[in-house]
């Protein structure tokens, strides 16, 4: 029975390998765009690609860049300086005027419904001081969120030679992006009223994606003529310049699969039609399988110096894997990593090991494992192994025996000084009587010793 069990498991796995591998084969699709990507959004998973490397000007998919480090490094209550630059600038705007008084909340509508330039401009200069070293910020970060290929002159996307990015850069900027929840609020937000400032009405803003709501204009994916709005779409952002074309990143989501589509140096419609091909293509294809939930407890690690001995670890976010639709899950399987040890001091959330997920026999996906607390160094016993608590267990133990010693002297002591003041007062009880006895021996002797003489005489 249990040998058939094996055997059925191990097929099942083979079976669902298989299936893995057949479905990661390359399909054409028809793409009016100079180059596109479509991506896992849980996994970052390359689903389908078209030079997706080649260097392009991104236009307006610049701002998704602007609003993360917007929330990242501003609160949405902040008081926002237009100045006279802000008011200028050129392109889309919400005209903006100088001197008005605008909040960093309403400022993200109009950047990501609007696309307004000026919105982005005046951002910049409230996290930056200039848009120039709001670019090296941008660049720094893009970096980490895994751009490979992208250089950011501006906050906006407005034309430059130097501002380019990538199919690729652009869909992992919008990867982490979409963990943000306020920025996919704002990013699946069709309408937004702007209430009155102190120089201007009420202003209406109306998202450029028309994925979310255009049920009239018609657009062609892989020859069909599809309308605009995509079931399950959860934002992202367009751009558009005459130098850059059409350009879109755009999300969406059915069940527990999240995609991103990337459509770079198309048309002003082509791009919309470019992004529905990517998806209908993904979820005709892929599914996302969660392997391992957020904060899953993964045993603890030795510390080394620190203040206790043990810290407990988990998973520092959910863990995916990437399957095509015929897969089973069951070939799902994960592998945890962990370090022998860590030296004091530790941070919480200090990465602490991995978790590998694999599909068959096939590694899909590596996540961080980390600490869930914070552990100071440890006192001089942490140097052989003993944590703080358990030192200062042994210092009240101790403090405790040498006050119970401290006690037991004392009261050794009394008893002895106790025993001795009795036994003078024993002595002087025993010399007293002595005295007595002597008085007496004399007072008789004395008076045998007269009577006698009287007699004599």
């Amino acid at each position: 029975m249990k040998r058939t069990l094996s055997l059925l498991i191990i097929l099942c796995m083979l079976l669902g390998s298989a299936c893995f591998s057949h479905a990661d084969t390359k399909t054409e699709l028809t793409l009016v765009g100079q180059s596109g990507i479509l991506i896992d959004a849980s996994t970052g998973k390359v689903l389908y690609e078209k030079n997706s490397h080649d260097q392009h000007f991104p236009a307006s998919t610049t701002k998704m860049m602007t609003a993360i480090l917007a929330l990242e490094n501003l609160e949405l209550s902040d008081q926002v300086p237009i100045d006279e630059e802000v008011a200028f600038t050129d392109g889309s705007r919400i005209y903006l005027l100088e001197g008005e008084e605008v909040t960093v909340k309403e400022l993200l509508y109009g950047l990501l419904l609007e696309s307004a330039n000026d919105a982005a401009v005046a951002l910049a200069k409230k996290i930056s001081g200039s848009t120039a070293e709001f670019a090296k910020l941008m660049n720094e970060k893009a970096k980490e969120y895994g751009a490979l290929n992208t250089n950011f002159v501006n906050p906006n996307g407005l034309h430059e030679e130097a501002h380019v990015s990538t199919a690729y850069d652009l869909a992992m900027i919008a990867k982490y992006a979409m963990k943000n929840e306020s920025f996919r609020e704002y990013v699946s937000t069709y309408q937004h009223t702007m209430p009155a400032t102190n120089m201007q009405e009420t202003r209406y803003f109306y998202s450029t994606n028309r994925l979310l709501y255009d049920t009239v204009h018609k657009v062609s994916v892989n020859g069909v003529e599809r309308t605009c709005k995509y079931d399950g779409i959860i934002g992202i952002k367009t751009g558009y310049t005459p130098e850059a074309g059409g350009c879109l990143v755009a999300s969406a989501k059915r069940g527990d699969t999240e995609l991103i589509a990337v459509s770079v140096a198309s048309t002003d419609m082509d791009r919309f039609g470019d992004c529905i091909a990517l998806l209908d293509y993904g979820f005709a294809n892929y599914k996302t399988v969660l392997a391992l939930n957020e904060g899953t407890d993964l045993g603890t690690i030795d510390v080394k110096r620190g203040a206790i001995s043990r810290v407990s670890v988990v998973t520092k976010e959910n863990a995916y894997a990437t399957l095509p639709v015929e897969a089973s899950k069951t070939v799902v399987r994960t592998e945890v990593v962990l370090k022998d040890s860590l030296k004091a001091p530790i941070k919480k959330g200090q990465k602490t090991g991995i978790v590998k997920v694999f599909a068959g026999n096939e590694q899909v996906g590596e996540y961080d494992v980390v600490a869930t607390a914070d552990v100071k160094k440890g006192g001089p016993l942490s140097l052989i192994g003993i944590s703080d608590a358990t030192a200062k267990m042994m210092l009240i133990v101790f403090l405790g025996i040498v006050f119970l010693l401290i006690v037991s002297l004392v009261v050794y002591i009394m008893i002895k000084r106790r025993q001795l003041r009795m036994k003078r007062m024993k002595r002087q009880k025993e010399r007293e009587i002595l005295i007595s006895q002597r008085k007496q021996d004399r007072a008789r002797w004395e008076e045998e010793y007269f009577g006698q003489r009287e007699k004599r005489w």
